[in-house]
């Protein structure tokens, strides 16, 4: 699927928004994954060094009134990580939003102590090439799993506009043809996609990783 469209957005920088991410992502953080029987991954960074995360979202085509279609991706340290046809790809930084005419705005999420490859490893299976569907999974879809995984956090649901859309795609039939330049196709390969059974499942495998430590330091 080729979208043409010319966003407008506008800018805002990493460090503007560092101090407010630090504090916001150690709550959100808390209630995410405070009740699951381990410590929520901002603790892992506490005493270790982290890494860098932050997310950078980019508005396109036209808007309605209460939804904005945005392309998000999760930077770790200078590598950005993105979903799109081609699947889960590694870059430089923003190197998906070069194609839009604006510059993305870039917000600093927090310190994880995963790596780039762990979560390629943990999120790969479900955002396979060939499986993007622009409304139903889509780089947003990504996004929030990917900050879930790396942080216990979740993308912000302003940046998940097309996902609204997708919910009453009838409704919007004029802005979907708009977004797409006239080519939308709902995918197959996508349907049954459900983010939060991936969110669910993430919780699973960090929860019994976090069980299994605390069974080593143990013995």
């Amino acid at each position: 699927l080729k979208l043409k469209v010319k966003p407008c957005i506008s800018k805002r920088t990493v460090n503007s928004a560092q101090q407010d991410g630090r504090s916001n992502g150690v709550r959100r953080a808390m209630g995410a994954a405070g009740d699951e029987g381990r410590k929520p991954a901002v603790f892992q960074t506490l005493y270790n060094p982290g890494k860098t995360v932050e997310v950078a979202a980019t508005s396109f085509g036209p808007g309605v009134p209460g939804v904005r279609a945005y392309h998000t991706s999760i930077m770790i340290e200078d590598v950005e990580y993105s979903f799109s046809i081609n699947g889960v790809t590694q870059a430089p930084r923003l190197a998906s939003h070069q194609c839009y005419a604006n510059k993305p705005m870039v917000m600093y999420m927090g310190l994880t102590s995963m790596s780039g490859q762990e979560l390629l490893d943990t999120l790969g299976q479900h955002f396979r090439k060939g499986t993007y569907d622009l409304l139903r999974k889509n780089c947003n879809s990504f996004s929030d799993c990917a900050l879930y995984c790396l942080l216990d956090t979740r993308l912000d649901p302003t940046y998940r506009g097309l996902e609204k859309i997708g919910h009453s795609a009838d409704k919007h039939a004029g802005l979907v043809q708009a977004l797409s330049d006239g080519c939308y196709r709902p995918n197959p390969l996508a349907d049954g996609f459900d983010v939060e059974a991936v969110v669910n499942q993430v919780n699973a495998i960090k929860t019994k990783q976090a069980i299994q430590m605390r069974i080593g330091f143990t013995n």
